[in-house]
C-alpha cells in the first residue's frame, strides 16, 4: 500500500528531528564523560557542566544551530586526569583545545574520529608515548596542530605530510628523537614550524628550503644536529623569522641568509659556529633582531651593518670578536639593546651611543674598551641597564646619568674612572644598583640622596673621602652598603643603623673615628658587619645580641677598649667574629657560640685573658679588689701552697660552671616550643638541648651548626641551630609543606626568643660531597654515582615541577645531598629556598656557594629555577671528575666548569668519548663509558652560560633515567 505524500513528509520529519535530539544527546553525555575523565582535585575546572544543564550553555563550549558542539575550550584549568576515547563522540568540533593543563596519558586514537577539526592544541601538559600520527589521516582539514611542552618520545610523526591545509605545526618542548622528516618539506602549506626543544639529531634537512609559505621557522634548544646551517635556507623567501639557537650547529653562518629579504629575526646564538659575520647580512634591511651570542665567531663588526636601520636589538657577547665597535652601532636608529659583552673589542665606544633615543640595555663587559663613558646614553631618558666593568674607561661619569630617571642597574666596576660621581644617581626613583668599586673616583657623597628603590651600593676600592652624609638613612631599601678601602672619615652615622633591611655593611679601611652608635642593635637584618681598620674607639656597644641575623662581626685593627660584652655567647647565628688587635681587657666569655670561635679571633689584645689562663684572671681580679700588700703575700707564697690554690680554684670554678650550665639548660627547656611533625617520634626539648654539644657538631655553615642528638629511646637525629627568623622561616615554610622520598625529612622544631633549631632524620653517611672528596672517594663505583644522581635529580624535579608555586633551592651542591644507611640520596638545606613569582625575580644580594653559583645568577641576580639547574650540572660533573666544584691548579684556583671546558677543548680530535676520558676521575677503575658520556652530555647542557639553553629538571629525570645501551666496562689505565 503507498503512503499519501503527506505521511511521507511526517514519517521524514521524525527521522530528522529523532537524528537530530540524539546527536545532541550523544555530545551531552561526551561532554560529560570528559569531565569525569579529566577533572581537577576535589571537584575542580568544569563545575557548571551539569546533567540540569543544556550542554550548549555550558563554560567554554560553542555550539552551531543545531546543537552540535563546535568548540571545545578548556585551557588554564587545573585538570589532572586524562582524555577519555569520548572525545571521539564530538564529531562536529571544529576547534579543540585542552592547553595549559596537566593532563596526562596517551592520546586516544578515537579522536582521529574528528574529521571536521581545522584546529587542534592540547600543548602544555604532561601527554606521553608515541605521538599517534595515524590519528591526523582523515583530519584533512586541520590547519593548526599545536602539541607544544608535553612529554612525547619516539620520531616526529610522518603522517603529517598528508594535512595538505596545515599552516601551524608545534611539537616543540617534548622528547623526539631522531631526525626530522626529509618529506615534512611538502607540506606546502606550512607558514609556523616550531620543533625546538627535542632531541633530535642528524643533518637539518636542507629540504626544508621547498616551504616557500613559511614564515616562523624554530628549530634549536636541546636538538643536536651534525653540521651547520643548510646554504639553501636562504631561499625561504617568506621567511620572518629563524630561530637556530642552541643546536649545536658548526661552521660558517652562510651569506645565503642575505636573500631572506622579509626576515626580522635571526637567533643563531649557543652553537659553534666559526668565522665572520657575513657582511652580506647588510642586506637584510628588515632585520630587527639579531643574535650571535656565545659561538665561536671572530673578526669585525661588518662596515656594512650600518644599513641595518631597523635593527632593535644586537647580541654578540661571548665570541671572539675584535677591533672597535664601529661609530655608526651609535647611529642605528631604533637600537635598544647592545650587548657584547666578553669580547677582545678595543679602543672607544661611539660618542653617538644613545642619541637615537631609544637605548635600553647596553652591556660591554670584560673586553679592553678604554677612552670617555659617552655622555648621551640616556638621552631618550629610557637606558635601564649600563654595564660596562672589568674595561679601562677613564674619566668621570656623566653629569648626564645622574638625570636618568629610568636607570635601573649601574655596574662600572673595575675600570679607570677618576672624575666625580654625579650626586644625582643616588637619588634616581628606580635604581636599584650602584656598583663603582674598583676605580680612582675621588670626592665626597652628595648630601642629598632619596633613591628609595636602591638596594645594592658599593664604592669601595676608590679615592672617596668626607663623612658618610645623613641622608644615607633616605635610602630605605638598601640592603647592600660597600664602602671599604677609601678615604672616609668622621664618625659612623647613626642614620645608616635606621636602614631596617640592610644586610650587608662593610666600612673597613677608611679613616673612621668616634665611638660605635649604640643604635647599631636597632638594624635587625644585618648578616655581615666590617668596621676593621679605623679609628674607632670606646665599648663594644651593649645590645648586640639584638642582631639575630648576624654571621659575620669584624671588628679588628681598631682602638677598641673594656670587656667583651658576654652577650655574645648567646648569639647562634655569629660563626665568624674577628676582635683582634685593639685593646680590650678583661675575660674572654666562655661557652655558647664562643665554643665556635678560635684564638685568631681575640689575639692582639695585651688585656684580655682566655679561659684557660687562671694567673692572667687572678691578676685581672687582684688589680681590682685587693691592696697592693694583698699582692705582695700571694706572690710570696710558696710555690706548692700556690699551685694547690690555682688547682683548688679552678675545680671551684668548673663545677660552678657546669651547674650553672645545667640549670640554666634545664631553666630554659621551659621556655621551648617544639613542634613535631611526626606522631610516631618521641622528642623532648631536654633530650635535644643536652645534645647541643661541641663533641657532636657534625657539621658547620653560613647559617649555623649541625649537631647529632641521641634521643632517649635510641633514636639519631640531626639538629640545626639557624640563624633567627630569615633562614628558620625559609626552611619550615619549604620543608613543611613538600613531601618527597629525596627531599630529606622534617621531624619537628624548637624556638624561643634566642634560638631556633630544626629536627631533620638522621643521615649517617653524611653528605655526598664529603663521601666524594674524602680518604675514600675512591671506593664510590659508578653504579652508585649514577643512583646518587637520579635520586638528587627527582628531589630537584618534584620542587620544580610539583610544588605550586615552584620551589628555587638556591644552594644546590654535593654538600647539601645526604646520604642515609642505604645511600640513598635527599636534598637538604632549605635556608636559602625561594618560592618562584615569576620571570622578573630578582634577588638583592647573591646567595648559594662559590663554584656553584650560574654565570646569569652573578651577573644579573635575577633567578629562576635554571640556577639550581646548573648547580646540579656542576655536582653531575663533581660525580664523573672526582674534583671539587673549585680546582686548584699550580698557579691559580679556577671553577669546575672552566676546567672542563678548557680541558676538552685541547683535545686534537674530540669526541664524547674522548671528552670523558680526559676529565674523569682517576679513581674509578672500571665503568660503562656509554653511561659516563651520557652523564657528561646531560651535565654539560646543565651548565649551560645561557640559562634558556639548559634543561628543565623534569628533562633531566628523563635523561637520565632513559641511558643508552650500555658499552662494555672499561679500565682506566
Amino acid at each position: 500500500m503507498l503512503m499519501s505524500p503527506l505521511c511521507q513528509i511526517n514519517i521524514l520529519i521524525f527521522l530528522l528531528c529523532s537524528t537530530c535530539c540524539g546527536s545532541e544527546n550523544g555530545d551531552l553525555e561526551a561532554l560529560l564523560k570528559l569531565k569525569s575523565s579529566m577533572i581537577g582535585p576535589k571537584g575542580s575546572g568544569l563545575e557548571d557542566w551539569e546533567t540540569s544543564q543544556q550542554h550548549c550553555s555550558f563554560s567554554r563550549v560553542t555550539c552551531d544551530p543545531e546543537f552540535r558542539v563546535i568548540a571545545l575550550n578548556v585551557s588554564n584549568l587545573p585538570l589532572f586526569g586524562t582524555v577519555p576515547a569520548d572525545i571521539g563522540l564530538l564529531t562536529k568540533l571544529v576547534n579543540l583545545t585542552i592547553a595549559n593543563n596537566n593532563l596526562t596519558g596517551k592520546l586516544p586514537m578515537e579522536i582521529g574520529n574528528l574529521t571536521s577539526l581545522r584546529h587542534l592544541n592540547i600543548s602544555n601538559n604532561v601527554f606521553r608515548g608515541r605521538f599517534p600520527g595515524d590519528i591526523t589521516q582523515r583530519m584533512m582539514k586541520l590547519e593548526v596542530l599545536d602539541a607544544y611542552n608535553n612529554n612525547f618520545t619516539g620520531p616526529l610523526p610522518a603522517e603529517l605530510v598528508n594535512l595538505k591545509k596545515l599552516k601551524h605545526l608545534h611539537l616543540g618542548g617534548n622528547y623526539f628523537t631522531g631526525q626530522i622528516p626529509e618529506n615534512y618539506s611538502e607540506i606546502q602549506s606550512l607558514e609556523y614550524l616550531g620543533l625546538n626543544g627535542n632531541w633530535l639529531t642528524g643533518k637539518f634537512p636542507a629540504s626544508l628550503a621547498r616551504l616557500k609559505n613559511l614564515k616562523e621557522m624554530y628549530v634549536g634548544y636541546f636538538n643536536i644536529y651534525d653540521g651547520g646551517i643548510p646554504p639553501e635556507l636562504g631561499s625561504l623567501s617568506s621567511l620572518q623569522v629563524l630561530d637556530m639557537g642552541s643546536c649545536n650547529l658548526n661552521g660558517t653562518i652562510p651569506s645565503t641568509l642575505a636573500f631572506l629579504k622579509n626576515l626580522r629575526w635571526l637567533f643563531l646564538q649557543i652553537n659553534r659556529l666559526s668565522g665572520g659575520i657575513p657582511p652580506q647580512l647588510s642586506g637584510i634591511a628588515s632585520l630587527t633582531h639579531l643574535d650571535l651570542s656565545i659561538n665561536e665567531l671572530t673578526g669585525e663588526i661588518p662596515e656594512t651593518f650600518s644599513e641595518l636601520n631597523n635593527l632593535i636589538l644586537l647580541n654578540l657577547y661571548k665570541n671572539n670578536f675584535y677591533g672597535p665597535i664601529p661609530n655608526f652601532i651609535g647611529e642605528l636608529p631604533h637600537l635598544e639593546v647592545f650587548q657584547a659583552w666578553e669580547n677582545n673589542f678595543s679602543f672607544v665606544l661611539p660618542e653617538s651611543l644613545g642619541r637615537n633615543g631609544r637605548l635600553k640595555d647596553l652591556d660591554v663587559t670584560g673586553n679592553h674598551l678604554t677612552g670617555l663613558i659617552p655622555r648621551d646614553l640616556c638621552r631618550g631618558g629610557t637606558l635601564k641597564t649600563l654595564i660596562l666593568m672589568d674595561n679601562h674607561f677613564f674619566g668621570p661619569i656623566p653629569e648626564e646619568l645622574g638625570r636618568c630617571k629610568s636607570l635601573i642597574k649601574i655596574r662600572l666596576m673595575n675600570n679607570a674612572l677618576n672624575g666625580s660621581i654625579p650626586g644625582g644617581i643616588f637619588s634616581l626613583p628606580h635604581m636599584i644598583m650602584i656598583e663603582l668599586n674598583h676605580n680612582n673616583l675621588p670626592g665626597e657623597l652628595p648630601m642629598q640622596m632619596s633613591g628609595g628603590s636602591l638596594e645594592i651600593l658599593t664604592l669601595s676600592k676608590n679615592q672617596i673621602s668626607g663623612k658618610i652624609p645623613s641622608a644615607i638613612g633616605n635610602l630605605k631599601n638598601l640592603q647592600t652598603l660597600s664602602l671599604e678601602m677609601n678615604k672616609f672619615s668622621g664618625e659612623i652615622p647613626e642614620e645608616i643603623f635606621h636602614l631596617e633591611l640592610l644586610a650587608k655593611l662593610n666600612i673597613s679601611t677608611n679613616n673612621f673615628s668616634g665611638k660605635i652608635p649604640a643604635s647599631i642593635s636597632k638594624c635587625s637584618s644585618l648578616t655581615s658587619l666590617d668596621f676593621s681598620r679605623n679609628f674607632l674607639f670606646g665599648e663594644i656597644p651593649q645590645g648586640i645580641a639584638k642582631l639575630k641575623e648576624l654571621q659575620s662581626f669584624i671588628l679588628s685593627r681598631n682602638n677598641l677598649t673594656g670587656p667583651i660584652p658576654e652577650e655574645l655567647r648567646y648569639m647562634t647565628s655569629l660563626t665568624d667574629l674577628d676582635l683582634s688587635h685593639n685593646d680590650l681587657k678583661g675575660s674572654i666569655p666562655t661557652g655558647g657560640q664562643f665554643l665556635v670561635f678560635d684564638a685568631s679571633s681575640f689575639e692582639g689584645n695585651p688585656n684580655l685573658c682566655s679561659p684557660s689562663n687562671i694567673s692572667c684572671q687572678l691578676n685581672n681580679r687582684g688589680t681590682q679588689h685587693h691592696n697592693n700588700r694583698g699582692n705582695i703575700i700571694i706572690i710570696a707564697l710558696p710555690a706548692a701552697l700556690l699551685t694547690s690554690l690555682l688547682i683548688a680554684l679552678l675545680i671551684f670554678v668548673l663545677i660552678r660552671f657546669y651547674r650553672k650550665r645545667k640549670m640554666r639548660m634545664m631553666e630554659e627547656s621551659g621556655t621551648w616550643k617544639l613542634t613535631v611533625f611526626q606522631v610516631q617520634l618521641v622528642l623532648n626539648a631536654e633530650d635535644v638541648l643536652q645534645c647541643l654539644k661541641p663533641e657532636n657538631i657534625i657539621g658547620r655553615g653560613g647559617a649555623g651548626v649541625v649537631y647529632r642528638g641521641t634521643m632517649t629511646n635510641g633514636d639519631d637525629v640531626a639538629i640545626k641551630k639557624l640563624r633567627r627568623d630569615q633562614g628558620f622561616l625559609a626552611e619550615i615554610k619549604t620543608l613543611g609543606q613538600i613531601k618527597h622520598r629525596n627531599i630529606v625529612r622534617l621531624l619537628g622544631y624548637m624556638s624561643n626568643k634566642d634560638m631556633n633549631l630544626l629536627l631533620y632524620e638522621y643521615m649517617p653517611n653524611g653528605s655526598l660531597g664529603q663521601l666524594l672528596h674524602g680518604s675514600n672517594g675512591g671506593d664510590l663505583e659508578w653504579a652508585m654515582r649514577y643512583k646518587i644522581a637520579v635520586e638528587a635529580a627527582k628531589g630537584l624535579c618534584y620542587l620544580h615541577h610539583d610544588c605550586k608555586p615552584l620551589i628555587i633551592h638556591r644552594d644546590v651542591k654535593s654538600y647539601n645531598i645526604l646520604l642515609d644507611s642505604n645511600f640513598e640520596a635527599h636534598v637538604a638545606d632549605f635556608g636559602l629556598a625561594k618560592y618562584f613569582q615569576g620571570p622578573a625575580d630578582c634577588m638583592s644580594s647573591l646567595a648559594g656557594t662559590f663554584g656553584y653559583i650560574a654565570p646569569e645568577y652573578g651577573h644579573t641576580l635575577k633567578v629562576d629555577e635554571k640556577i639550581d639547574v646548573y648547580s646540579f650540572g656542576v655536582v653531575l660533573l663533581e660525580l664523573i671528575t672526582g674534583r671539587k666544584p673549585v680546582v686548584e691548579l699550580v698557579d691559580e684556583a679556577v671553577n669546575l666548569v672552566s676546567w672542563v671546558r678548557k680541558t676538552t677543548s685541547q683535545i686534537p680530535q674530540p669526541s664524547a668519548a674522548s671528552s670523558v676520558l680526559a676529565v674523569v676521575d682517576s679513581r674509578l677503575s672500571g665503568f660503562p663509558l656509554a653511561d659516563v658520556e651520557h652523564v657528561f652530555k646531560m651535565a654539560m647542557m646543565c651548565v649551560e652560560i645561557q640559562s634558556s639553553a639548559r634543561p628543565t629538571m623534569r628533562e633531566v629525570v628523563y635523561f637520565l633515567t632513559n641511558p643508552p645501551p650500555s658499552a662494555p666496562s672499561m679500565t682506566n689505565p
